[in-house]
């Protein structure tokens, strides 16, 4: 039995081109319903990015949330940092690595949710926010605290909206 899976749809395939769009133009409106600080986002843009690795693989994923997260700057105006965009693309490809031609179970949901709120969100997060000039010590604890308490929450949404489409994967 594989434990992570590395592969994934080609980008030429048609099929494939076209879930990049609809997972791109879905990681983009949901991004937008966020609220709080800069550095205590609050929001339901894990949606997007869970399906994008479910459906197109680690790789493919990880180029279509770099890709939305580039689109998403220039659409709301805001300053380009690339560094977020590097995150967009590790948590899309961990979620790729584990859903990606894999059964949808609690534990195979809750081990990616928690490597990305751990290690993308707490870390890799609060390291750009700290290059970009917010003190790290100031907003690590408030961060962390923010992110452990979503563990829980983002893996039974996530679990419930990937066991959703696991029933009309067939048919897509």
């Amino acid at each position: 039995m594989q434990v992570l899976s590395f592969s994934g749809p080609k980008m030429k395939a048609t099929r494939t081109v076209v879930l990049m769009g609809l997972f791109l133009a879905m990681d983009i409106v949901l991004q937008r319903f966020s609220f709080g600080p800069a550095f205590l986002k609050f929001g339901v843009g894990f949606f997007a990015t869970a399906l994008m690795g479910y459906y197109l693989g680690p790789w493919v994923a990880a180029v279509d949330a770099a890709m939305a997260d580039q689109v998403g700057v220039l659409l709301s105006g805001g300053p380009n940092i690339p560094l977020y965009t590097i995150s967009a693309a590790v948590a899309a490809f961990i979620y790729g690595a584990f859903f990606h031609n894999h059964k949808v179970t609690l534990w195979r949901v809750l081990v990616p949710v928690t490597i990305v709120l751990i290690f993308v969100n707490i870390g890799l997060g609060t390291w750009w926010l700290a290059l970009t000039g917010f003190k790290w010590q100031v907003i690590l604890p408030t961060r962390a605290v923010k992110n452990l308490i979503m563990i829980p929450i983002q893996t039974a949404l996530t679990y419930a909206a990937l066991r959703a489409v696991e029933r009309i994967r067939p048919r897509l």
